[in-house]
């Protein structure tokens, strides 16, 4: 079988065509698909109390993390982190591969030559059309905000995908939510923070991906951050949320504002520090913000994926098999 780390040891050296039509036939076969009506949800939120801070959150080992584990976690704190999940070979080529991705999805307007680092399936553009520009406009975010989109380079993503089995997260995600996973085009994110920090607003992905959902965020940091660390890592609400905290008085509709994340944590938001190959797991009513102060010197390199259950998944992020 080989070490956990052989799929993104053998990156370059993957068939490119090959992993772009497998990522195609991924988002192709959620094309016509629909979520359940009423889908049975993790989160049990009919007479749930008023949320109390657990002023934490919990930490464990990675030979420790089990799904029963996860599942007390998430239902109690809303959110785990797993302490040196992945090993440093795998952070660093993964960091290496961000930055070539991204770098690739900023010259997208000089036509770059399909490759490892960038070679988006065909049908991203008729599933995400032009004439509403929201393929464009999803790129132009990412872009503007130090990140792209995982299926732009399908090879990186089928590696991901294999080094994730590899770990055991397939089956570990499977049995957390209920069901077979899947992802989204949308929600599976390599990220490279920008100097200096922007102010980004506090906010719960259950805002714009919906609540009737089950779904589970790993957030692999491949450098470390947060603290004192001069790298900016995640400022976090550590509260059980059972539904969409108001935005009044926030930017946006989907935002939180300052006064009212001083009122749910009266102590402040938790600052955690993270290490090169943890992973920071939580749901979509998790509050949090990309950690912000403005002295950061260091760049945050991280991996964002979204699962979904296969019946309970957020139409509008462009699901995709798994």
């Amino acid at each position: 079988m080989g070490t956990p780390d052989a799929p993104l040891a053998a990156l370059e050296a993957r068939d490119v065509l090959a992993d772009c039509a497998t990522v195609g036939s991924r988002i192709e076969s959620f094309r016509l698909r629909e979520p359940a009506a009423k889908p049975k949800l993790l989160i049990d939120r009919s007479g749930a109390t008023p949320p109390a801070s657990s002023a934490e959150i919990p930490e464990i080992g990675a030979s420790d993390l089990t799904a029963s584990v996860l599942r007390e976690a998430i239902a109690g704190h809303g959110a785990l982190i797993v302490r040196n999940l992945f090993s440093r070979q795998s952070t660093e080529i993964m960091r290496l591969a961000t930055d070539k991705v991204i770098d690739a999805c900023a010259d997208i307007g000089s036509a770059p030559a399909p490759g490892t680092y960038f070679s988006p399936p065909e049908n991203l553009r008729s599933i995400m059309p032009n004439k509403d520009r929201e393929l464009g406009n999803t790129r132009n975010f990412h872009r503007e905000s130090g990140s792209a989109m995982c299926v732009e380079a399908p090879s990186v993503a089928e590696s991901l995908l294999q080094l994730y089995e590899h770990y055991g997260l397939k089956e570990l995600v499977k049995e957390y939510l209920g069901e077979s996973p899947c992802l989204t085009v949308k929600k599976w994110v390599l990220r490279r923070s920008m100097l200096p920090v922007a102010e980004a607003g506090w906010h719960q992905d259950g805002a714009f991906m919906g609540t009737d959902i089950n779904s589970i965020n790993m957030w692999i940091p491949l450098s470390g951050c947060g603290g004192d660390t001069g790298a900016p890592g995640m400022d976090v609400i550590p509260l059980r949320l059972y539904d969409i905290v108001s935005s009044d008085g926030a930017q946006f509709n989907w935002s939180v504002s300052d006064e009212l994340t001083g009122k749910l944590q009266r102590d402040g938001p938790l600052k955690p520090v993270f290490n090169e190959g943890d992973a920071f797991f939580f749901d979509h009513f998790y509050l949090h913000r990309t950690q912000y102060r403005a002295d950061f010197s260091r760049l945050r390199y991280a991996v964002e994926t979204w699962f979904f259950g296969e019946t309970a998944f957020p139409k509008n992020q462009i699901p995709l098999a798994w």
